[in-house]
């Protein structure tokens, strides 16, 4: 095995991520990661964004929710996950889409 391909297995690492209804307008974003749970909260706000996101920029939007994880107390930090991939521009249609689904948020 290549050394360069060793090194991908090595930093690869298998996680959840999703955000759940709170109540009372909030979510949280919850992250699992082998036998560690985080709950962040999201406003909102925070919320619609990563909708927004979701629909017109896919890999952004995972991105932008683990930047609310704290790993305080963990032995893992922000930088040791990401979701790779780079987003096309959204579509005029996509775009149309999302304006649709904002008005009945």
């Amino acid at each position: 095995m290549g050394r360069k391909q060793k090194n991908i297995i090595e930093t690869n690492k298998p996680f959840s991520l999703r955000v759940i209804y709170a109540g009372g307008g909030m979510y949280e974003v919850v992250f699992a990661y082998q036998e560690i749970k985080l709950y962040q909260p999201l406003s909102n706000e925070q919320y619609r964004e990563y909708r927004k996101l979701c629909y017109l920029y896919p890999v952004r939007a995972k991105n932008y929710l683990l930047d609310f994880i704290n790993f305080e107390g963990t032995p893992y930090k922000r930088s040791d996950f990401e979701f790779l991939g780079k987003d096309k521009e959204p579509t005029k249609e996509m775009i149309t889409l999302w304006q649709e689904i904002e008005k009945g948020l």
